[in-house]
């Protein structure tokens, strides 16, 4: 629940950064398919899209430690995904890697609401491997992804549902300008084996030119931030 206090404040302050600039509808990018960690209902605007996300342990001694690495690869309104996981601690190693594939099922445009329905399959190579990712190697997934337009003062702000059998998360995606948006996640882990079940991360989205976007976000369970570059191709 600290975590889940913590990212709801965050996300609060960087909401209020958001009020007093003019409205913005949610601008096209090459992350619109995803949040931070988990994917939108939404179809990638290219047909290939490459990420990873980065620790930064120690900014004034950078260690470097790459903790995600993400492929997304677009046919029509089926969207595969591969995520590979690793460890940075104790010792750096591989830990499961992630397939999920995601059919956009379900228009509102008028609503701006969609629906995505897919299955996932985990692979990891070892008994602990298996025990972080609950013995729970496949599973079906649901998406509900929602634009709101709350004022004619607002701009657009994207709001996420992703649920499988281990997470349930709720994302956010507010455009702050042109090209920097405030993203933040709130996962709920359905695991047993752990105390606090809650993780929270957010952050900001910045887009570049030539298919290129960066996230610098906090995440609570590291308790350090993280760097996302991603592109497209």
């Amino acid at each position: 629940m600290k975590a889940l206090w913590r990212t709801g404040c965050l996300l609060a302050l960087l909401l209020g950064l958001a009020l007093p600039v003019r409205a913005l509808e949610l601008s096209p990018s090459i992350n619109t398919a995803s949040l931070i960690e988990f994917p939108t209902a939404l179809d990638q605007r290219v047909d290939n899209t490459l990420h990873a996300s980065v620790e930064l342990v120690d900014v004034g001694e950078p260690d470097l430690r790459a903790e995600n690495v993400r492929y997304g690869h677009q046919v029509g309104n089926l969207q595969a995904l591969l995520d590979v996981h690793i460890l940075t601690e104790p010792e750096r190693k591989f830990d499961y890697a992630e397939a999920r594939a995601k059919l956009r099922v379900f228009n509102l445009d008028r609503q701006r609401t969609y629906v995505a329905l897919g299955a996932l399959a985990r692979l990891t190579e070892d008994k602990e491997g298996e025990a972080r990712i609950d013995h729970r190697p496949y599973s079906l997934l649901l998406i509900i992804t929602t634009e709101l337009l709350p004022t004619d003062k607002w701009g657009g702000f994207l709001t996420n549902f992703y649920l499988d059998n281990r997470f349930a998360n709720l994302g956010f995606k507010v455009q702050l300008y042109d090209q920097l948006k405030a993203v933040a996640e709130v996962d709920y882990l359905h695991s047993t084996d752990v105390d606090d079940r809650f993780d929270g991360k957010v952050g900001i989205e910045i887009e570049g030119e030539q298919n290129f976007y960066l996230q610098l976000y906090y995440k609570d369970s590291l308790g350090h931030a993280l760097l996302q570059i991603g592109t497209s191709f």
